[in-house]
């Protein structure tokens, strides 16, 4: 008998042992896809997001974006956008829950005039369907 629950004490632990690094590298997986964007806050009420950082894009019906934090996956420039004493030519790819797209980086709580968001990488490969600037705009 002892014998019997040597084995089998050997078999619990091994069988523990693969559970822990089964969970060990599922429990990595979000983390690794978490590390590639950076959580950033949209600031204004109704903001529009688009399928690309520019005008020509039509918003997109069914997503309007309100005092809410999203996931950043980039920033690149396209139209400029004047919203008050705001304005910004950066454009910042976006999930919320949601299908990605583009809102303006006016609308992102810790950027500055005319310049990008500290921390969201500028990357080209986010770019890749990006339509020239149709000049400065007003809308959210």
């Amino acid at each position: 008998m002892p014998q019997r629950t040597s084995r089998l004490r050997r078999t619990a632990v091994a069988a523990a042992a693969a559970c822990g690094a089964a969970i060990s590298v599922l429990g990595a997986a979000p983390a690794q896809a978490a590390s590639n964007t950076v959580d950033v806050y949209v600031w204004a009420t109704d903001v529009n997001m688009r399928n690309c950082p520019s005008f020509s894009c039509a918003p997109y019906s069914h997503v309007k974006l309100s005092q809410v934090t999203v996931d950043a996956h980039c920033q690149v420039k396209g139209d400029t956008v004047v919203d008050g004493p705001y304005a910004n030519n950066w454009w910042v790819q976006v999930t919320a829950g949601g299908p990605r797209g583009w809102i303006s980086a006016v609308y992102v709580s810790t950027g500055n005039n005319w310049e990008p968001i500290p921390g969201v990488p500028t990357q080209r490969g986010c770019a890749a369907a990006v339509p020239r600037s149709s000049g400065r705009h007003r809308p959210r």
